[in-house]
Protein backbone atom coordinates (compact mmCIF):
# COMPACT_ATOMS: atom_id res chain seq x y z
CA UNK A 1 0.00 0.00 0.00
CA UNK A 2 1.02 3.25 -0.86
CA UNK A 3 0.40 6.35 1.12
CA UNK A 4 1.08 10.21 1.96
CA UNK A 5 -0.61 11.26 4.92
CA UNK A 6 -4.01 10.48 4.74
CA UNK A 7 -3.98 9.23 1.44
CA UNK A 8 -3.65 5.27 0.41
CA UNK A 9 -3.75 3.70 -2.42
CA UNK A 10 -3.12 0.30 -4.03
CA UNK A 11 0.59 -1.19 -4.25
CA UNK A 12 2.41 -0.91 -7.92
CA UNK A 13 5.00 0.65 -9.66
CA UNK A 14 2.96 2.79 -12.02
CA UNK A 15 1.40 5.90 -11.92
CA UNK A 16 -2.77 6.91 -10.67
CA UNK A 17 -4.01 10.11 -12.66
CA UNK A 18 -7.78 10.90 -11.29
CA UNK A 19 -8.67 13.47 -13.62
CA UNK A 20 -12.30 15.68 -12.60
CA UNK A 21 -13.47 15.13 -16.50
CA UNK A 22 -13.62 13.65 -19.60
CA UNK A 23 -11.42 14.92 -21.98
CA UNK A 24 -8.88 18.09 -21.52
CA UNK A 25 -5.51 17.99 -23.35
CA UNK A 26 -3.24 19.28 -20.96
CA UNK A 27 -3.97 16.58 -17.86
CA UNK A 28 -3.89 14.11 -20.77
CA UNK A 29 -0.15 15.37 -22.26
CA UNK A 30 0.60 15.61 -19.07
CA UNK A 31 -0.40 12.02 -18.65
CA UNK A 32 1.25 10.67 -21.42
CA UNK A 33 4.77 12.91 -20.79
CA UNK A 34 4.43 10.82 -16.96
CA UNK A 35 3.93 6.95 -18.53
CA UNK A 36 7.42 5.49 -18.56
CA UNK A 37 6.16 1.75 -18.93
CA UNK A 38 7.03 -0.46 -22.14
CA UNK A 39 3.60 -1.14 -24.23
CA UNK A 40 1.40 0.57 -26.22
CA UNK A 41 -2.00 2.75 -24.80
CA UNK A 42 -5.38 0.49 -24.06
CA UNK A 43 -8.32 3.01 -24.34
CA UNK A 44 -11.71 2.04 -21.81
CA UNK A 45 -14.51 3.95 -22.87
CA UNK A 46 -18.04 4.07 -22.07
CA UNK A 47 -19.90 5.84 -25.29
CA UNK A 48 -20.43 5.55 -28.78
CA UNK A 49 -17.86 4.05 -31.15
CA UNK A 50 -17.55 7.41 -32.68
CA UNK A 51 -17.01 9.18 -29.51
CA UNK A 52 -14.28 6.12 -27.83
CA UNK A 53 -12.58 6.45 -31.84
CA UNK A 54 -12.42 10.50 -31.81
CA UNK A 55 -10.60 10.00 -28.04
CA UNK A 56 -8.25 7.21 -29.43
CA UNK A 57 -7.48 9.79 -31.98
CA UNK A 58 -6.86 12.78 -29.91
CA UNK A 59 -4.44 10.60 -27.69
CA UNK A 60 -2.43 9.44 -30.89
CA UNK A 61 -2.43 13.16 -31.41
CA UNK A 62 -0.47 14.39 -28.38
CA UNK A 63 1.97 11.79 -28.80
CA UNK A 64 0.51 8.52 -27.23
CA UNK A 65 1.69 5.24 -28.31
CA UNK A 66 -0.26 3.13 -30.45
CA UNK A 67 -3.61 2.72 -29.45
CA UNK A 68 -6.65 0.10 -28.83
CA UNK A 69 -9.79 -0.09 -27.64
CA UNK A 70 -10.85 -2.37 -24.88
CA UNK A 71 -14.83 -3.21 -24.42
CA UNK A 72 -15.20 -3.97 -21.23
CA UNK A 73 -18.69 -4.50 -22.00
CA UNK A 74 -18.82 -7.48 -24.53
CA UNK A 75 -15.48 -8.96 -24.86
CA UNK A 76 -14.30 -12.00 -22.79
CA UNK A 77 -12.69 -11.96 -19.73
CA UNK A 78 -9.80 -13.22 -20.45
CA UNK A 79 -9.76 -11.07 -23.71
CA UNK A 80 -10.29 -8.05 -21.03
CA UNK A 81 -7.44 -8.88 -18.78
CA UNK A 82 -4.87 -9.78 -21.51
CA UNK A 83 -5.45 -6.45 -23.26
CA UNK A 84 -5.43 -4.25 -20.53
CA UNK A 85 -2.24 -6.24 -18.49
CA UNK A 86 -0.11 -5.72 -21.28
CA UNK A 87 -0.76 -2.11 -22.04
CA UNK A 88 1.82 0.92 -20.57
CA UNK A 89 -0.87 3.38 -20.24
CA UNK A 90 -4.67 3.07 -19.87
CA UNK A 91 -7.37 5.43 -20.23
CA UNK A 92 -10.90 5.00 -18.79
CA UNK A 93 -13.00 7.17 -19.91
CA UNK A 94 -16.38 6.99 -17.67
CA UNK A 95 -20.03 7.69 -18.92
CA UNK A 96 -22.27 9.74 -17.22
CA UNK A 97 -24.09 7.23 -15.01
CA UNK A 98 -21.63 6.72 -12.33
CA UNK A 99 -23.25 3.11 -11.41
CA UNK A 100 -22.67 2.06 -15.23
CA UNK A 101 -18.88 3.05 -14.80
CA UNK A 102 -18.34 0.85 -11.63
CA UNK A 103 -20.38 -2.38 -13.02
CA UNK A 104 -18.30 -2.02 -16.41
CA UNK A 105 -14.94 -1.67 -14.34
CA UNK A 106 -15.37 -4.79 -11.54
CA UNK A 107 -14.25 -8.08 -12.37
CA UNK A 108 -12.16 -8.54 -15.13
CA UNK A 109 -11.33 -5.01 -16.18
CA UNK A 110 -10.45 -4.12 -12.37
CA UNK A 111 -8.22 -7.33 -12.70
CA UNK A 112 -6.44 -6.08 -16.06
CA UNK A 113 -6.12 -2.31 -14.61
CA UNK A 114 -4.24 -3.33 -11.48
CA UNK A 115 -2.11 -6.21 -13.58
CA UNK A 116 -1.08 -3.50 -15.66
CA UNK A 117 -0.29 -0.82 -12.66
CA UNK A 118 1.66 -3.35 -10.52
CA UNK A 119 3.69 -3.91 -13.61
CA UNK A 120 4.09 0.36 -13.95
CA UNK A 121 1.93 1.47 -16.52
CA UNK A 122 0.14 4.92 -15.71
CA UNK A 123 -3.43 4.81 -15.58
CA UNK A 124 -5.94 7.53 -16.36
CA UNK A 125 -8.95 7.72 -15.15
CA UNK A 126 -11.63 10.70 -16.28
CA UNK A 127 -14.75 12.11 -14.97
CA UNK A 128 -16.70 9.15 -13.12
CA UNK A 129 -14.33 6.73 -14.01
CA UNK A 130 -12.31 8.60 -10.94
CA UNK A 131 -15.02 8.12 -8.69
CA UNK A 132 -15.44 4.31 -9.41
CA UNK A 133 -11.88 3.97 -8.39
CA UNK A 134 -12.87 5.11 -4.56
CA UNK A 135 -13.63 2.99 -1.93
CA UNK A 136 -17.46 4.28 -2.00
CA UNK A 137 -19.05 5.84 -4.37
CA UNK A 138 -21.85 8.83 -4.01
CA UNK A 139 -23.96 9.06 -6.35
CA UNK A 140 -26.86 11.62 -4.93
CA UNK A 141 -29.42 9.07 -4.02
CA UNK A 142 -29.33 6.93 -0.64
CA UNK A 143 -26.34 5.40 0.91
CA UNK A 144 -23.06 5.66 -0.72
CA UNK A 145 -21.94 2.10 -2.72
CA UNK A 146 -18.76 0.46 -2.44
CA UNK A 147 -15.93 1.36 -5.51
CA UNK A 148 -12.94 -0.51 -6.48
CA UNK A 149 -10.73 0.73 -3.11
CA UNK A 150 -7.97 1.90 -5.54
CA UNK A 151 -7.62 5.07 -3.19
CA UNK A 152 -8.79 3.62 -0.02
CA UNK A 153 -11.06 4.97 2.19
CA UNK A 154 -11.89 7.80 0.01
CA UNK A 155 -15.18 9.37 -1.78
CA UNK A 156 -13.89 10.65 -5.01
CA UNK A 157 -16.33 13.38 -6.28
CA UNK A 158 -15.18 14.23 -10.24
CA UNK A 159 -16.07 18.09 -11.65
CA UNK A 160 -16.75 19.85 -8.07
CA UNK A 161 -13.81 21.85 -7.24
CA UNK A 162 -14.97 21.32 -3.59
CA UNK A 163 -17.62 19.07 -1.33
CA UNK A 164 -19.76 21.92 -1.62
CA UNK A 165 -20.23 21.92 -4.82
CA UNK A 166 -21.99 18.64 -4.01
CA UNK A 167 -24.37 18.31 -1.23
CA UNK A 168 -24.73 14.46 -0.98
CA UNK A 169 -20.47 14.21 -0.05
CA UNK A 170 -21.60 15.86 3.34
CA UNK A 171 -24.29 13.35 3.91
CA UNK A 172 -22.41 10.41 3.35
CA UNK A 173 -18.75 11.64 5.48
CA UNK A 174 -21.31 11.59 7.66
CA UNK A 175 -22.77 8.17 7.04
CA UNK A 176 -18.67 7.17 7.16
CA UNK A 177 -16.93 9.11 9.74
CA UNK A 178 -13.76 7.04 8.85
CA UNK A 179 -13.59 8.31 5.32
CA UNK A 180 -12.76 11.15 3.29
CA UNK A 181 -13.71 13.10 0.54
CA UNK A 182 -11.52 14.36 -2.60
CA UNK A 183 -13.09 16.48 -4.91
CA UNK A 184 -11.47 17.31 -8.17
CA UNK A 185 -12.76 20.05 -10.79
CA UNK A 186 -13.02 20.14 -14.24
CA UNK A 187 -9.44 20.39 -15.58
CA UNK A 188 -7.92 19.60 -12.51
CA UNK A 189 -6.45 15.92 -11.43
CA UNK A 190 -4.85 14.49 -8.05
CA UNK A 191 -1.94 12.26 -9.28
CA UNK A 192 -0.34 9.58 -7.07
CA UNK A 193 3.18 7.88 -7.77
CA UNK A 194 4.65 4.70 -6.72
CA UNK A 195 6.75 6.00 -3.78
CA UNK A 196 3.96 8.08 -1.74
CA UNK A 197 3.71 10.74 -4.44
CA UNK A 198 1.30 13.21 -4.09
CA UNK A 199 0.76 15.76 -7.41
CA UNK A 200 -1.66 18.07 -8.24
CA UNK A 201 -2.16 19.12 -12.29
CA UNK A 202 -3.50 21.42 -14.43
CA UNK A 203 -6.12 23.69 -12.43
CA UNK A 204 -5.25 22.90 -9.13
CA UNK A 205 -8.90 22.54 -7.56
CA UNK A 206 -9.08 19.56 -5.52
CA UNK A 207 -9.45 19.47 -2.32
CA UNK A 208 -9.89 16.97 0.61
CA UNK A 209 -12.40 17.07 3.67
CA UNK A 210 -11.44 14.60 6.32
CA UNK A 211 -14.14 12.55 8.36
CA UNK A 212 -15.00 13.05 11.93
CA UNK A 213 -12.76 9.82 12.92
CA UNK A 214 -9.88 11.61 11.72
CA UNK A 215 -10.22 14.22 14.24
CA UNK A 216 -10.23 12.22 17.14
Amino acid sequence: MAFNNVLQWCDGRGWLVFSGAVGGDAIRAAALGRASADGGLALVCMGSPDRCEQALDDLEDLGAPSGYLVDVLSEADDTIREKLSEAGIIVVIGADDALAVRSALMGAASEGIMAAFANGALILLEGWASAAAGAWLVTGEGEPLGGLSWLQAAMIIPGAASVSDFPPARSALISHPESIVVSIGGGSALVLGPDGEVEIWGQRQVSIVLGSDYHR
